[in-house]
């Protein structure tokens, strides 16, 4: 499993289980709870209201997979829209990440805002059994979610591995500039900055984003790291946005992507 070496738990976040459950999820609750450091409490036949208690969230193994359950409502790791998007990649069709990105087979990319991990299942699929996906999440039940949901059967067959990593994407981007480590494409989609009505669960898992606003400071650390491309989805293009290398991909109906090219000295 990636992603939760070293990782503590957090208060507010405990691990049960569906009613019933059987032996096989009763030990997967338990293996979750031990790696993650988090309490695991025995539901019985009690809501999961009640067992979450004071806790703000419960994490719910089930027979279909881990679930997230808040006051607010539910929220499970599941293709989303990116299942529409692997569809029109399979018949040959083209998807306006890869598109921006570029993507090849044996590619290397680093989702900067992993989130519920749609780009990272698209990326993941383009770039194949050679290539390789880190996505960053600062939030923890996020990250749990996303590091489970991609050790389980949601990816593609022949998809990438995705290395699930718990931190600040700026942070990350910034250790690896200094250490002159690089990626092919570079993922930038702080998506929460307006609603996504198109996306189940979007509204819960806005409650899980750590907000971070689009900056030309973000973009540059990008660009140190990216060999090829900056890829940004945003909901308009901003004044900012030339000085930072950023132009519109052209072609795409929603006009959201832009991309740039790597900084000089990460180009050289």
């Amino acid at each position: 499993m990636t992603g939760a070496s070293g990782v503590t738990g957090v208060s507010g976040v405990v691990v049960t289980t569906s009613k019933s459950a059987s032996d096989a999820v009763r030990a997967e609750a338990r293996r979750v709870a031990d790696t993650w450091g988090l309490p695991l409490v025995e539901r019985g036949k009690a809501s999961v209201a009640t067992v979450r208690g004071d806790a703000t969230t419960a994490l719910v193994c089930t027979e279909e997979g881990w679930v997230a359950e808040s006051a607010r409502g539910r929220l499970a790791f599941h293709q989303g829209t990116a299942a529409k998007r692997l569809r029109a990649l399979r018949h040959g069709q083209t998807d306006p990440l890869v598109r921006a990105g570029e993507l090849t087979p044996g590619d290397h990319v680093l989702d900067a805002t992993l989130g519920l991990g749609r780009d990272a299942l698209v990326a993941a699929w383009a770039v194949g059994r050679d290539g390789a996906v880190i996505g960053i999440e600062a939030d923890f039940v996020l990250a749990l979610l996303a590091t489970e949901g991609f050790a389980g059967p949601i990816p593609r067959a022949g998809s990438a591995p995705v290395e699930v990593r718990r931190g600040d994407s700026r942070q990350v981007l910034a250790a690896m500039a200094a250490a002159g480590e690089g990626v092919d494409v570079v993922l930038l989609d702080p998506m929460f900055g307006g609603p996504r009505a198109s996306d189940t669960g979007f509204t819960l898992a806005r409650e899980h984003t750590v907000p971070t606003p689009l900056d030309p400071e973000w973009v540059a650390l990008a660009r140190a790291v990216a060999r090829r491309w900056v890829v940004v989805t945003a909901e308009r293009a901003r004044d900012w946005f030339p000085d930072a290398g950023l132009e519109r991909l052209e072609g795409t109906r929603s006009g959201r992507w832009f991309r740039a090219r790597p900084a000089p000295a990460a180009a050289a």
